[in-house]
C-alpha cells in the first residue's frame, strides 16, 4: 500500500496521540507543556490546545501550581484508540458531507457515496477500538521519552 492510499488524520489528532503516548510511557510523571512540546518537537501553543481538548475528554488531568503539568487521567489500558481518535477528530468529517454541520456539497441530496464513506469511517473507528493506548507502549518508546525528558531538564538547567 502506498502512503497516498492511507487515511489521514488531522495534525491535531496526530499530536494528541503522540502526547498520550508520551504520558503513558511515564504514567507516574507529570510533564509541563514546555517539556512535552520539546519531547515531541511540536509547537507549544498548538500542544496546549490539544491538551485542553484531551482534558475535556477525561484523558488527561491538568495539575496547577509548583510542579504542575499534565498527566494521564485514565490507565493506558482503558483508553480505546477508536474512541480517542473520534474525540480528537470531532467536527472533522472524512469528507465535506460527513461534517457535523452537513457541509456544503451540492451533491448531498442525490449522493450515495456519503453512506459508503460513513460506514468506512465507522469501521475505521471500530477497528481502532480493538486496541488501547497500552498496546502502543513498548520499552524503546519508554526509553526514548525518558532520555528526551532527561536531556530537556539538563539543557533547561544549563540555560538557567
Amino acid at each position: 500500500m502506498r502512503a497516498s492510499d492511507k487515511m489521514k488524520l488531522t495534525q491535531f489528532s496526530d499530536y494528541g496521540l503522540r502526547a498520550l503516548m508520551v504520558l503513558a510511557s511515564e504514567p507516574n510523571k507529570t510533564f509541563n507543556s514546555k517539556q512535552m512540546a520539546a519531547i515531541l518537537d511540536v509547537s507549544r501553543e498548538h500542544l496546549i490546545k490539544i491538551l485542553q481538548r484531551l482534558a475535556l475528554g477525561g484523558y488527561v488531568r491538568n495539575l496547577r501550581g509548583a510542579g504542575g503539568g499534565v498527566r494521564l487521567d485514565k490507565e493506558a489500558h482503558e483508553i480505546l484508540l477508536g474512541n480517542l481518535v473520534r474525540w480528537l477528530e470531532d467536527g472533522q468529517g472524512l469528507v465535506e458531507c460527513l461534517r457535523p454541520d452537513g457541509g456544503h456539497c451540492n451533491l448531498t441530496p442525490v449522493c450515495l457515496l456519503r453512506s459508503q464513506l460513513n460506514d468506512a469511517a465507522q469501521a475505521f473507528y471500530a477497528r481502532l477500538n480493538d486496541a488501547t493506548l497500552a498496546d502502543c507502549l513498548h520499552p524503546p518508546l519508554q526509553h526514548f521519552v525518558a532520555d528526551r525528558a532527561r536531556n530537556i531538564v539538563l539543557s533547561q538547567a544549563e540555560s538557567d
